[in-house]
């Protein structure tokens, strides 16, 4: 759950908030990050220990069948008047199979979208074919939403919540800069966000070293943000510490904050690698992206975004493109398809004013016209 749109439902008058925290969030590989929900004043209710070792098929297999299991014990017990869910990860789709035999009504954020190189694109539709509410980030999710068969009154264009922190986002010194995300002012600094194409994970060792072969070539200060638990995740890892062993000035670390997170964005030169980050807030800070291969493909993006394929030359022609001065100056009008901010509030809304009753679980399948 995006904090925001938590913090929205905690202070509504007519909700009431339960956390459940699972998969990477409990995980210390991948930074216990149920931590940070923590700090930033949530009550965790439930913790769920799904995530399997390894980074393997059968790890993702073994966990989105262990999530099922452990949602399906949780609500035998207790059972939500609404299930929300955010996105389209693997840890997702357990509480949203679990909560079909409870007839729980179900809340999905970020459906309709289209990343056709990872497997998070089915877990995403899926979810969507067992999902009551819908909250889309723009139009044509919207759209593609309803042509999954959903009713209309059913789809809310709300916006991406990821966009909602930048209005309380703080200037810093420059001293906290370099504390907070080793970016130096006056340098070039990348912010590296890659994570394994889970639809062609047999090329992760490779695809990953033409990265880094592009990165090797480059003066600039690196950060890379650690990958997530998707398939062949480890390999990445080994490779980025290889280049920080290499490279004086590359880091790397497991995991930020949000707000730490958002600074490094805000003071980077360029966000490098195939996070929907890129595509989701960078465009909010003007801030060119290099998209990598295949695992954003289909997304709505602006025009900071520079696709590339996933050799090491073209890496170096995108990064190159993105740190002209030409590039950068055409981002200063730019506008960002998934919104300005208020999203929370108005999932928040919504959610308040849904009526649970037994027609909202009466799913219906609306055709649209034939050609």
């Amino acid at each position: 759950m995006q904090r925001t749109i938590a913090a929205a439902i905690q202070a509504h008058p007519k909700l009431k908030l339960h956390i459940i925290a699972t998969g990477m969030h409990l995980s210390p590989r991948f930074g216990r990050t149920v931590n940070d929900i923590t700090r930033d004043g949530f009550h965790v209710a439930h913790c769920l220990d799904s995530l399997a070792p390894g980074d393997g098929p059968d790890s993702i297999g073994f966990s989105i069948g262990e999530g099922t299991k452990l949602f399906a014990q949780l609500f035998n017990k207790w059972q939500p008047d609404i299930l929300t869910l955010l996105g389209d990860r693997f840890d997702m789709l357990p509480a949203a199979l679990a909560a079909v035999p409870f007839a729980i009504p179900t809340a999905h954020i970020h459906g309709g979208e289209v990343t056709s190189g990872a497997i998070d694109d089915c877990f995403r539709h899926a979810i969507t074919k067992m999902a009551h509410i819908h909250f889309a980030a723009t139009e044509p999710y919207a759209a593609r939403i309803h042509q999954l068969g959903e009713p209309k009154e059913n789809i809310h264009v709300v916006g991406a919540p990821a966009i909602d922190d930048f209005a309380a986002l703080q200037p810093i010194t420059d001293d906290e800069l370099i504390a907070k995300s080793g970016f130096k002012p006056g340098e070039v600094n990348l912010l590296v966000v890659y994570h394994p194409e889970t639809l062609a994970f047999e090329n992760v060792r490779s695809d990953c070293r033409e990265l880094l072969d592009a990165l090797e070539k480059l003066q600039a200060n690196i950060t890379f943000i650690r990958p997530n638990a998707d398939t062949g995740n480890t390999a990445i890892h080994e490779k980025i510490d290889g280049f920080c062993n290499r490279q004086d000035d590359a880091r790397a670390v497991t995991s930020m904050s949000r707000t730490d997170y958002l600074q490094a964005l805000r003071h980077s030169s360029a966000l490098i690698g195939n996070s929907s980050s890129g595509i989701i807030e960078a465009p909010s800070f003007k801030i060119p992206a290099v998209n990598i291969g295949n695992r954003q493909a289909g997304r709505v993006r602006a025009a900071n975004v520079i696709d590339c394929a996933k050799s090491s030359s073209a890496i170096a022609s995108a990064i190159a493109k993105a740190l002209s001065p030409e590039f950068r100056e055409s981002l200063l009008d730019i506008k960002n398809p998934y919104g300005n901010g208020g999203t929370g509030a108005r999932i928040a809304d919504i959610l308040a004013h849904t009526t649970i009753d037994r027609a909202i679980v009466c799913k219906r399948f609306v055709d649209l016209p034939q050609p």
